[in-house]
């Protein structure tokens, strides 16, 4: 069941954008040209490299968050199985004192930062641009919620019998559904991996990075807790993956025969499983 094996988590990452739309100087451009609502200026309040490390760890943050979950509707949540739930907080832990480090580092130079853009914006320095001080640190957060899988058994209502029975069903096929798409999303991933392998090291002139091989064991890590559904195939294909894939990059550098070979077991691997990313 389900809902005994995984939950869903919703991740939200706030951080100040530090951009403003100048009315001004859009109209001022607009006139200039000769033009009507011709676009938007949308000025930077402080130099964007204030931002990037904090930007940088947003972005390490959402891929950490996508590689250990699955899809799961359209409102943000994710599917976490619980086979992943420590691996993923621990991680997201550290991150969020990274996150907080950053930040609070961003709230002690953000009145010199302000002093600067004074010079560098000219006359389209405006103050009431900038919040206050006291409240800049609260434009930066992380937050996840946790939340169980929905279960027409849980529900409970006051509507008759047959509707709710109408609603239980409906229920039942959304997870149908939303479990489906989870799992083709995990054979993707498999997918995707496998064939730029087969691809890279079937190419005699392909450069052969570090990452090829990286990716392929973080897979190999993560797929236990992305196979939700306890298929043997996606257990086989994990196997085949550990045993015959993962060839230190250099030895595929160097070795033109342990090259071929590892395109070779790729492209096997791909034709055992290609029925089932058609699913």
């Amino acid at each position: 069941m389900l809902q005994a094996r995984a939950m869903l988590v919703a991740l939200s990452i706030s951080q100040w954008t530090a951009r403003k739309h100048d009315r001004t100087v859009s109209d001022e451009v607009d006139h200039n040209h000769g033009a009507k609502d011709a676009g938007r200026y949308n000025k930077l309040l402080i130099d964007k490299e204030h931002l990037e490390p904090l930007a940088k760890l947003s972005g390490e943050i959402r891929t950490h968050h996508y590689a250990k979950t699955l899809p799961w509707g359209d409102n943000g949540e994710r599917l976490l199985s619980s086979q992943l739930f420590f691996d993923y907080t621990r991680q997201m832990a550290t991150y969020k004192n990274q996150f907080a480090a950053l930040a609070d580092t961003f709230v002690q130079n953000y009145p010199a930062m302000i002093q600067t853009a004074r010079q560098r914006l000219g006359t389209m320095y405006e103050p009431r641009d900038y919040p206050l001080s006291s409240d800049i640190r609260n434009r930066f957060s992380i937050a996840l919620s946790f939340t169980p899988v929905p279960s027409a058994n849980d529900f409970r209502v006051d509507v008759g019998n047959e509707a709710l029975e109408e609603i239980k069903a409906s229920i039942e096929a959304t997870n149908r559904q939303r479990e489906q798409e989870a799992i083709k999303d995990t054979w993707r991933r498999v997918r995707e991996v496998i064939s730029k392998i087969q691809a890279r090291t079937a190419d005699p002139k392909a450069k052969i990075f570090d990452t090829l091989v990286e990716n392929a064991a973080e897979l190999v890590a993560t797929l236990p807790g992305l196979n939700i559904n306890d298929d043997p195939e996606l257990t086989a294909i994990q196997k085949d993956i550990q045993d015959h894939l993962l060839v230190r990059p250099t030895i595929l550098r160097n070795n033109p025969f342990a090259r071929q070979r590892v395109a070779d077991q790729a492209q096997s691997i791909l034709d055992k499983f290609s029925w089932a990313t058609s699913q």
